[in-house]
């Protein structure tokens, strides 16, 4: 790493701090240092630095650092960096890098088998994944705390340059140590060594460790740093190698892109390059680590779906017993015992054991909220795991209930304007396809959208309605006002009865579905309710009309496929559901039921197989190693503390 390739030195701590030159005689002796306390991620990337503690009127090194940065780099630009913006990174910046072994533990094999709501999603998801997150209010926030650390560290080897230099004694501290001063500039360097070293070893098998620890000695290579003989450009190529040897022939651009940021950032002494290098080489960490633990949920998931039932029991019934529960049996047992009030009179009146009338029961009382009846809206907290794949279903729902009314109203504006034909399947198309784009793709408050959408919604509506009675499309501006006002009217007034039409035609469908799975087990509910992919047809959905008499098409086969889809994914939220939770929160049973609960010994050796997943590109050596203990945390459910339960964000099942 060149930062400064002059070495001259009017003192003894302006010798050069990063250069490739070979050490100045006398040099041999390396700088003794001292241990100080870390508040960062990382604290074991300082232990080799134990410095005595720092005098009060030494307290201000780093701002008087902060300092020498504006006075030596003034208006001079460091990448796009003046000297006030190093100044400002270098006090301000993150001390830790954006990728630590912290943040990427989740992804380790036992995060990912003792993650309880992975192991539930993964039922729910054909292609879970981890995924890097990089979407939304999240992904904006990481991008600008990776742009605030690759600022600090730019700030942080800028630095290291000056220190080198004919640089201006820093005012007030004139007799302090060379390398105290040093000390004290040397804030993100050594924690960003240790992380990469102990990504690097969490990815290569125990035959690699010593290799990684010998070239990523965090104290050594500090100590070349400081003398000026660190080569960057070796060190990157032996990472690359290294990364190459083991990992995915697709990340090999990237690692071969890393190498080259680095080589030109010491060949023009350009920091902001050599930045760049580090800051690539930590997302390839990223990315690898992600491949890796895709490719265990891959080997893991029949194993994962199949123990689905026996974990959640084990985990929600430990955490109900030690208090830590989110959940409270007792309203939930109220809410059922009032479902059962309510929708026990509905069931299907045939012989049937008393589990299957309680599961009808459940079934019925979940789709009434899903569809709003009465305005109820919320879950009992036993759906907590359930929560966005119930508000995805809710949204979706409310989007066929405005576009049933859209219909409704182009139907009755159509036969106002003299149109006397049939609305064939293609005018009906037509008509949803123009509806969605108004409305596009987003899920977040869609009632209130369709309302804010309805001037647009009723223009597209009463355009396409004259043209089918053969009028002219241009308006009065009242008549346009009319139609939005009649439509935002028809939202308010009808959204109830449209959407009790729905739940009437779908109800039947997801009791049936529930009653033919009663007996499936979670693998074969996955199989059979899970969708393989939006493309492929589903079963057909019997032919009932969805919309009142004045409209005379049929849903098309497309919303056919849709409501199928739908139904499909209550039944499954509710047959794991109920399974998991009917004895633990619902039912009052007495103890010879209760016994129920829990699983059996046949049931818990049954689960109990043991995860070894073979990785094809990067080798995972602790998985052997520690299946022992992952096959007793599957039998045991062994609870999760609260900050486990928010794993790292991976692809949201649509379920």
């Amino acid at each position: 790493m060149d930062v400064d390739s002059r070495n001259t030195s009017a003192s003894p701590w302006h010798r050069s701090l990063i250069r490739t030159e070979s050490p100045l005689a006398g040099e041999e002796k390396c700088v003794e240092r001292g241990r100080r306390s870390s508040t960062s991620e990382e604290p074991a990337a300082r232990d080799a630095y134990l410095p005595p503690p720092t005098p009060p009127h030494h307290q201000n090194i780093p701002e008087q650092l902060a300092e020498l940065l504006i006075t030596m780099i003034g208006e001079r630009k460091v990448g796009e960096l003046s000297g006030e913006d190093l100044a400002e990174a270098f006090r301000d910046g993150p001390d830790v890098p954006p990728v630590t072994t912290q943040s990427l533990s989740e992804l380790d094999i036992q995060s990912i088998i003792t993650n309880i709501k992975l192991r539930h999603d993964v039922n729910f998801d054909r292609d879970l994944s981890f995924r890097p997150n990089v979407d939304g209010v999240k992904g904006i926030e990481k991008k600008r705390a990776q742009d605030k650390y690759k600022n600090a560290l730019i700030a942080e080897l800028t630095l290291y340059g000056l220190l080198s230099q004919e640089a201006p004694p820093l005012r007030g501290i004139e007799h302090m140590k060379p390398e105290d001063i040093t000390y004290h500039a040397e804030r993100r360097l050594p924690t960003l060594f240790h992380t990469i070293r102990e990504v690097l070893k969490s990815l290569v098998p125990d035959r690699d460790h010593t290799r990684v620890e010998e070239h990523l000695d965090v104290s050594m290579l500090m100590q070349e740093i400081e003398r000026g003989v660190c080569d960057m450009v070796r060190l990157a190529e032996w990472i690359a190698h290294l990364l190459k040897e083991h990992c995915a022939p697709m990340r090999d651009d990237l690692v071969d892109n890393m190498v080259t940021s680095t080589k030109a950032g010491v060949s023009q002494n350009d920091v902001t390059l050599i930045v760049r290098g580090l800051s690539e080489l930590l997302g390839i960490l990223e990315a690898m680590k992600l491949d890796v633990a895709n490719h265990q949920i891959r080997n893991l998931k029949t194993i994962l779906i199949e123990d689905t039932l026996n974990f959640e029991k084990h985990y929600h019934l430990d955490r109900l017993v030690h208090g830590r529960s989110r959940v409270n049996v007792n309203t939930t047992q109220s809410w059922y015992a009032d479902a059962n009030d309510e929708f026990g009179s509905q069931c299907t009146p045939r012989s049937r054991d008393v589990s299957g009338f309680q599961l009808e029961v459940f079934t019925r009382a979940v789709v009434a909220i899903l569809f709003g009846r009465d305005g109820r809206s919320n879950f009992p907290d036993t759906f907590y795991l359930d929560h966005d794949r119930l508000r995805l279903l809710q949204a979706e729902i409310d989007d066929l209930v405005f576009v049933e009314i859209c219909m409704e109203m182009f139907a009755v504006l159509a036969k106002e304007l003299g149109s006397s034909g049939t609305i064939t399947l293609a005018i009906g198309q037509e008509l949803r396809t123009s509806i969605s784009a108004i409305m596009g793709e987003a899920s977040d408050l869609r009632p209130q959208q369709w309302m804010m959408n309805s001037e647009a919604l009723s223009l597209e509506i009463l355009r396409q309605a004259s043209r089918l009675a053969g009028r002219s499309p241009t308006y009065h501006f009242d008549r346009l006002a009319d139609a939005n006002q009649h439509l935002r009217r028809l939202f308010v007034n009808n959204f109830a009865q449209h959407a009790a039409q729905l739940e009437a035609a779908l109800l039947p469908q997801i009791l049936g579905s529930a009653d033919r799975h009663g007996s499936s087990s979670p693998m074969e509910l996955f199989n059979s309710l899970v969708s393989v992919s939006s493309s492929t047809p589903l079963p057909p959905y019997p032919a009932q009309p969805l919309l009142s008499d004045t409209c005379a098409f049929a849903p098309l086969h497309q919303e056919i496929a849709k409501l199928t889809d739908i139904a499909n994914r209550i039944t499954h939220i509710v047959l794991l559901h109920w399974r998991v939770w009917g004895h633990i929160a619902y039912l009052q049973d007495d103890d010879s039921q209760q016994s129920s609960i829990v699983p059996s010994d046949d049931e818990m050796s049954r689960s109990s197989i043991s995860p070894h997943p073979t990785l094809s590109h990067c080798s995972q050596p602790h998985v052997s190693d520690e299946a022992a203990q992952v096959v007793a945390t599957m039998k045991t459910g062994e609870p999760l503390d609260s900050s486990q339960e928010a794993h790292v964000a991976h692809q949201t099942p649509s379920q």
